[in-house]
């Protein structure tokens, strides 16, 4: 039983946590403000928590620049909706509401929870003891709290999350759905500004993997990985509801966008987990009958489809290779104008459709002829006529005007003329004649298509765009595996990478050696600290820590006892502003009884990887205790920060470039050429605030590199049967129980499936985000075995 008063004491413990985490965020007032704005959108609005908290969750990790890895911003969105929502229904609640619950989901829900206590207190006692502290790494207690928190925040939302579901208005589907869909659109935009700031749009061969916003693959892990696999479904969702046509283009650029990013990870799991979560979003999507917003294949059978398919592939792959990517979008293009020309032209007469592509032909290769003298003209050409024969479309669909039909089949034999020309123009007579060949394919269907007493295809802008969605994604798969050499040979060395992760998997499991550990786990989050001391062929990774010595706080570092190369440095790091230019200065103080090397650098970098460097190297002497002051003068570079339209961010850091090295380091200053230091806590005062820490190639001491192998590594055979209990409960609800019912039970499988296929090659749950989100959608398809009774409570 929730009653009013029940719904204000979580409300208040709710804004009595967030308090306490405001007052000591290293960022002062900006996270305050955000989260007042979420509290007083969704105490408006209860049911917007399920589209605010999906669609920022992929931008609120800010601690590369604060230096809290503990506790994060989602943690203050989460707490801000369960005050908004608790508050509403407290003071605006009308009648009391009384829950049933399954006794089977009351007796998982509690299993969980016992589970992850259990972990938890077994991590404090592993780590030594419980200490709080605001900026402890991941050998820490704290690190226990930081895995732990994702599922109850998931649960403190599920009365909320009850109580909307159960409104009138029934609008929780959409508003999830919708949240989901924007958060994988705004991951995949920050995906793209990676690539755009630090590699190139369509570089397919460089050795750069991107991470978009998640922070948590500083040390490596897919975080972004299992973010567009749980959310990709939902960019379906979104092209098959019912909108207006612009509505439709958004939703063609968002999966054009997904499809990109999804791509770019160079993720073997990525690409086997689509293979499995998107037949498996078709079946269930024909299954379900409920599913009245389904349009993707209507008058089409599985064989039109693979037929289909099959056709666009080769298409796709034969102008692509002999024209490359301006060829091909070329080509997407066209293919995107002749899926509406059949329904037109069966309003022409074929007299008056001769004279029209007859005018077209020649409007086109005088255009051509111009075109071809200026600079960029035929991609300047192509994208006027483009645009214009859309325009024509849209006005004989909506106006039914004769002469609009007659200028749209004109415009279309312009366009095909064009889209040939600008293969001409980047590959030569090869490229023309492949491009000729698609060319006369697609003439003959629009022409059968609009002269045959049945159509080739619906005329439904639906099933238009779920076409044009499979031809976006080939071309797409097309580019990425045959335009560069990099995903050629991460698929070459897949053998040998399958059985390395399998000695880290046996190496792993290996840690569990007494009873206890086997049946409740070392504890969350020690996977890291067990590694230090369990690492094969005694390849300790580095560590850090902060030591105070009289009042005075220093910073300890220990470098990796394994041979290191430049990636392999762990490095402790500071964000600068926007652009600060060189020359750079850094200067410190440090001691070491053993031959100690300093990498020191200030890069255009994101996360790991790193563009543009300034790179200095301060040898430490071994010294008795006492101090050695440095001033090293960095290498000269040219730091432009990017492109207007990508802005690089630029990173100070440090670390120990010899094998096995340590020393202690404090007042660390970078000064610029303008004699300012652009450092802040360089003596570490405030512990690691403003400071982060990073290995860019040395990932494995980090993961367990499976997500169910690190469930039983933190929580053992107990924790790795309710969460296995737990997933297959909602599974099995969402395609054969009740929750099949639902409008978002599809996507939402899809989602679940993929990201448990892409955590077969990483431990995704020591990620909170993503471990959140995770528990919530599960969570959200358990909510149907919640029966409210009395539900008015007005909000």
């Amino acid at each position: 039983m929730l009653n009013r008063s029940m719904y204000m004491l979580v409300a208040v413990a709710a804004m009595t946590v967030a308090a306490v985490l405001l007052l000591n965020h290293p960022l002062g007032v900006g996270p305050s403000i955000g989260f007042c704005f979420v509290l007083l959108t969704v105490y408006y609005k209860p049911s917007l928590f399920l589209f605010l908290i999906p669609a920022i969750l992929p931008v609120i990790g800010f601690a590369p620049w604060s230096g809290w890895i503990t506790f994060e911003e989602f943690d203050l969105v989460v707490l801000a909706s369960a005050v908004g929502g608790y508050s509403k229904f407290a003071f605006h609640g009308n009648t009391v509401s009384s829950y049933r619950i399954s006794k089977f989901l009351f007796v998982l829900l509690t299993a969980m929870s016992i589970s992850i206590l259990i972990s938890m207190a077994r991590g404090f006692s592993d780590a030594g003891q419980f200490v709080f502290g605001w900026f402890q790494g991941y050998d820490g207690p704290m690190n226990s709290v930081r895995i732990g928190k994702s599922f109850f925040l998931a649960l403190l939302l599920l009365p909320l999350l009850v109580l909307i579901k159960n409104k009138p208005e029934k609008d929780a589907d959409c508003k999830l759905g919708l949240g989901m869909a924007i958060g994988l659109g705004v991951a995949s935009l920050a995906a793209l500004w990676e690539r755009l700031a630090f590699t190139d749009f369509l570089n397919f061969s460089s050795d750069y993997r991107t991470t978009a916003l998640f922070w948590e693959m500083h040390v490596g892990g897919a975080a972004l990985d299992g973010w567009i696999l749980l959310t990709f479904p939902f960019s379906i969702w979104a092209l098959r509801k019912d909108r207006a046509p612009f509505l439709l283009v958004l939703s063609l650029i968002l999966l054009l966008l997904a499809a990109y990013a999804a791509l770019t990870t160079f993720s073997r799991g990525v690409y086997l987990a689509l293979l499995f979560s998107l037949p498996l979003l078709a079946w269930q999507t024909r299954q379900n009958k409920s599913e009245g917003n389904y349009r993707g294949g209507a008058g089409w059978g599985l064989s039109k489809w693979v037929s289909a398919l099959v056709l666009v592939g080769v298409m796709s792959h034969q102008v692509f290779a002999t024209g490359g990517y301006r060829a091909l979008l070329a080509l997407i293009g066209l293919v995107a104008i002749s899926l509406f020309m059949p329904s037109l032209l069966r309003n022409l007469s074929v007299k008056k459709l001769f004279l029209s592509g007859l005018v077209g032909f020649v409007v086109g290769v005088v255009l051509i002829l111009l075109a071809n003298n200026l600079p960029k003209g035929p991609y300047v050409l192509y994208l006027a006529l483009f645009l214009s024969t859309v325009y024509l479309i849209y006005s004989s669909q909506n106006y039914k005007i004769e002469s609009a039909i007659k200028f749209s089949m004109a415009g279309f034999v312009c366009i095909m003329l064009s889209a040939a020309n600008i293969a001409n123009h980047w590959g030569g007579i090869g490229a023309l004649l492949v491009m000729g060949l698609a060319v006369f394919i697609l003439l003959l269907m629009v022409t059968f298509g609009a002269t045959s007493k049945h159509e080739l295809w619906p005329n439904n802008i639906h099933w238009r765009g779920n076409f044009l969605a499979m031809m976006i994604l080939v071309g797409a798969i097309v580019s990425v595996f045959t335009g560069g050499a990099y995903m050629g040979g991460r698929f070459a060395t897949s053998s040998q990478d399958f059985e390395g992760r399998v000695t880290h998997w046996r190496n792993s499991l290996s840690m569990l050696q007494s009873p206890m550990d086997i049946f409740f786990g070392k504890g969350l989050g020690r996977y890291p600290g067990n590694y230090y001391f369990a690492a094969p062929n005694s390849e300790f990774p580095g560590t850090y820590r902060i030591i105070e010595e009289n009042g005075n706080s220093a910073i300890s570092l220990v470098g990796s006892r394994h041979p290191l190369s430049y990636g392999n440095i762990l490095r402790i790091s500071q964000r600068l502003s926007f652009g600060v230019e060189g020359p750079f200065i850094v200067r410190f103080k440090a001691r070491s009884n053993i031959l100690a090397k300093i990498h020191l650098e200030v890069c255009e970098k994101h996360l790991i990887y790193s563009a543009v460097c300034s790179i200095g190297v301060a040898v430490i002497k071994p010294t008795n205790n006492s101090w050695q002051f440095q001033e090293i003068q960095l290498s000269r570079s040219d730091m432009l920060g990017g492109p207007w339209y990508a802005p690089r961010f630029t990173t100070f850091s440090f670390g120990i470039a010899n094998g096995g090295g340590a020393a202690e380091l404090d007042e660390i200053a970078l000064v610029s050429y303008e004699g300012v230091n652009l450092l802040i806590n360089g003596d570490f005062s405030d512990e690691m605030k403003y400071w982060f820490f990073s290995s860019e190639r040395d990932h494995l001491p980090w993961h367990a590199k499976n997500i169910w192998v690190n469930i039983l590594f933190d929580q053992g055979l107990f924790g790795f049967a309710v969460f296995l209990v737990l997933t297959i409960s909602a599974l099995s609800g969402l395609i054969i129980g009740r929750a099949r019912q639902n409008e978002l039970a599809p996507y939402i499988t899809s989602g679940i499936i993929g990201f448990l296929v892409v955590g077969l090659f990483d431990s995704l749950t020591d990620v909170p985000r993503l471990s959140f989100i995770y528990y919530f959608l599960v969570t959200y398809a358990l909510s149907t075995a919640v029966v409210v009774k009395g539900v008015d409570t007005r909000p």
